[in-house]
């Protein structure tokens, strides 16, 4: 009687090395932000965890005594290490309200990148794009350098003020000299042994590749927030000031109310 058998066939996928090398391939995270003077307090807060925030859920302030500052001389007032600046810098005009007082860089990767490299190599990571970034401002203008380890992705918040006393960003970050800058530093970081590309350059309108990442994602997310504290810190500390000063007035008018009666 002839048998009748059933023949399996396994089809394996298989990747390719390009898919493979692709699939692993890691991206630097660079983005600029530029902050006036109501925010910095703000960004303080946030920066050194002086206060919990109610608008980003992805803080784990159980882990916020692993954040580090890499900047040695790190204040922990950001306006007073500011004016101590502009004071230094003898500026001849008078600063304007609306001036930058400060830039930020924020710098980090996707999460498996920091996963694969380990936490002292994540420490070195950081040291090493703090130290490329100090000499591109100048040692003179940084205000800090404060790596988050208490958020899901590792991150780093490098402060300066702008470098041409003027508190200008747009010498410093212009649309070429931002983009030499992510091109020069991940060459930089491959030259101290860290598998990291350049971001790819997006277009207006143009679809995502790698930044459509959920780590990405959660990157934007948590800049947004961090805008939108800084934004209500202002808010709430230009009502304070508001209060003060009608303080100031009616007290005005109260001592002229009696020296005019006495």
């Amino acid at each position: 009687m002839p048998c009748l058998c059933l023949r399996v066939t396994t089809v394996t996928a298989v990747t390719t090395k390009k898919e493979r090398e692709e699939k692993a391939m890691s991206y630097l995270v660079l983005h600029m932000d530029k902050f006036k003077k109501d925010a910095i307090r703000g960004i303080q807060s946030h920066n050194r965890r002086e206060r919990e925030s109610h608008s980003n859920p992805d803080i784990d302030y159980s882990r916020s005594a692993g954040n580090y500052d890499l900047y040695e001389s790190a204040s922990g007032n950001y306006t007073q290490a500011i004016q101590n600046r502009i004071d230094d810098l003898l500026m001849v005009k008078a600063v304007r309200k609306d001036a930058v007082h400060m830039c930020g860089l924020i710098v980090s990767s996707d999460k498996s990148f920091f996963t694969r490299i380990g936490k002292d190599e994540t420490r070195r990571f950081f040291e090493e794009v703090a130290a490329y970034l100090t000499d591109f401002v100048g040692k003179e203008n940084v205000i800090s350098a404060m790596v988050h380890m208490d958020e899901k992705t590792p991150h780093m918040h490098f402060l300066h003020v702008t470098s041409d006393g003027r508190l200008s960003a747009n010498s410093i970050y212009t649309r070429a000299s931002l983009k030499k800058l992510q091109t020069d530093l991940p060459i930089y970081l491959q030259s101290r042994g860290f598998d990291i590309q350049r971001g790819v350059e997006q277009k207006p309108g143009a679809a995502k590749k790698h930044l459509d990442t959920r780590e990405f994602k959660q990157q934007q997310e948590a800049l947004n927030r961090l805008i939108l504290e800084s934004e209500e810190f202002a808010q709430s500390s230009r009502q304070i000031i508001d209060a003060l000063e009608q303080r100031e007035e009616e007290l005005k008018k109260s001592l002229k109310e009696y020296e005019r009666q006495a």
